[in-house]
């Protein structure tokens, strides 16, 4: 029976030769994201800079960063008008513009009406005038209205409840538009960097893990080549899905035709995030409806397309259907239903792990790991003329080999690039970092003269080797 020795010292100088250099096994870094949407204040649709509302519906609360402009006919919060509230007021905001309202861009026959009580902040009232009372000096529902035009004029903003004018505006930086995007853009990019875990199968199928985040990477062309999407199985809050698209092929513009979507619904929605990283423009044109939330945080988003969008919308700049319509009954374009992302997302990096660049840069001048097989059989045939004695055994190999082996390892090599722990200069997800040591020190020192007596134990294995 083989005696597991020799394993045992294969195995002491594996981790003597890790020690002395300071190359560490290849860990795959974790990349911890949460909740992508988190920050966004309860808004499911959340636009960095300029919005035009141009035709149907959001069913839930709206944040805009810049100017709003919309069309003939919009409805904002036709199923809850949110939970974020300012100061005191009575009332939810259910639409947030933080610029002004440019009736210019908009129809001349505009009609955008809050729903559910919900209350309108604007940031600039500059060129707009909130109307309480009729000709007649009634108090009526509150509408915001272009200047000097009065109650009931188009273009206008029609809320569903009497909200004092002072409430309305002006009232800037309620959100930090410029900051939240920032961290959008670094979870995008975050999750653009994951590791896949799914893959589509013929014809169009895919199974997920009801156990970790699920990854799907495509790129554009490869999603629009989709005519069906099955989900053999369903997501959810333990097993969510991320679809990262990346449209670098096409210039990070990207025409979406929604492949069909079968075996989920709005009821797995809120587990469903299509990460779009890269895009600067995405034109939702035609398809089926998209489940889960649309994730852009770079890209100006066009929806012409009149199956709807059931989760969040992040975008940069958004045209929620088109301006054309003269007339509410014109229109046809998506709605936008209320199904918040409701996921944590962490995943492993599918890029080079932060721990590999450090040893390989100084992995080639020290390398014991590869050099002592080349260096420590050279000397055996000169002070070996006991080659052919098998009487002598190992007596004498353990007093030769030591004393010479030792003088060719590279004591002082290992720690000059320790890496300490996988978070770079630049702050990455993986975490900051400990400063490399600065010396072998007592460890590395112990390390080198195990890793001297392991290579002579090898010699020494070949050399019976030889003898059987």
């Amino acid at each position: 029976m083989t005696k597991p020795y020799p394993l045992l010292g294969i195995a002491a100088c594996a981790v003597a030769a890790a020690l002395a250099t300071g190359v560490h096994p290849a860990v795959a870094a974790g990349v911890d994201v949460g909740n992508p949407v988190s920050g966004s204040n309860g808004f499911g649709v959340v636009v960095e800079t300029d919005a035009l509302l141009g035709s149907t519906e959001s069913e839930g609360p709206v944040a805009i960063g810049g100017d709003l402009s919309y069309g003939a006919g919009y409805n904002v919060a036709l199923h809850t008008p949110g939970t974020f509230r300012d100061g005191t007021d009575a009332r939810p905001t259910a639409l947030l513009v933080g610029g002004r309202i440019d009736y210019a861009a908009g129809s001349p026959a505009g009609v955008l009406k809050v729903l559910q009580d919900g209350y309108v902040k604007v940031g600039d009232l500059g060129g707009s005038e909130v109307v309480t009372r009729d000709a007649n000096d009634a108090a009526v529902k509150t509408q915001v209205v272009a200047a000097g035009q009065g109650h009931g004029s188009t273009p206008r903003i029609e809320l569903t409840v009497e909200q004092p004018a002072l409430s309305v505006g002006p009232h800037p930086g309620l959100m930090d538009f410029t900051g939240l995007f920032a961290a959008y853009r670094d979870r995008a990019d975050a999750l653009a960097s994951c590791a896949a875990t799914v893959e589509v199968e013929d014809p169009g199928r895919i199974s997920l893990d009801a156990s970790r985040t699920n990854v799907l990477r495509l790129t554009g062309e490869e999603l629009n080549a989709l005519s069906e999407l099955t989900f053999l199985d369903r997501p959810t809050a333990g097993g969510p899905l991320v679809i990262d698209v990346d449209t670098r092929a096409s210039g990070s513009v990207f025409t979406w035709d929604v492949p069909n979507l079968a075996g989920v619904s709005g009821e797995e929605a809120p587990f469903i995030l299509w990460n779009f990283s890269d895009a600067t423009a995405v034109t939702i044109a035609t398809g089926d409806s998209i489940e889960g939330t649309v994730y852009a945080p770079r890209a100006h988003v066009t929806d012409l397309d009149p199956a709807n969008i059931e989760g969040d919308v992040i975008a940069k700049a958004l045209t929620a259907g088109p301006l054309e319509a003269a007339r509410a009954a014109d229109v046809n374009a998506g709605e936008i239903h209320h199904f918040p992302f409701a996921a944590e997302l962490s995943c492993e990096d599918g890029g080079s792990p932060t721990p590999t660049p450090s040893p390989s840069t100084t992995e080639p001048t020290p390398e014991p790991s590869t050099s002592e097989p080349t260096t420590e059989p050279t000397p055996e045939p000169t002070p070996e003329p006991s080659t052919s004695d098998p009487t002598t055994d190992p007596t004498t190999d353990p007093t030769t080999d030591p004393t010479t082996d030792p003088t060719t390892e590279p004591t002082p090599e290992p720690s000059t690039t320790e890496p300490g722990g996988y978070g770079d200069d630049d702050g990455g997800y993986g975490g900051g970092g400990e400063l490399a040591d600065s010396g072998a020190g007592p460890a590395g020192y112990a390390a080198a003269a195990l890793a001297a007596l392991c290579a002579a134990g090898g010699v020494l294995l070949v050399r019976r080797a030889r003898r059987r």
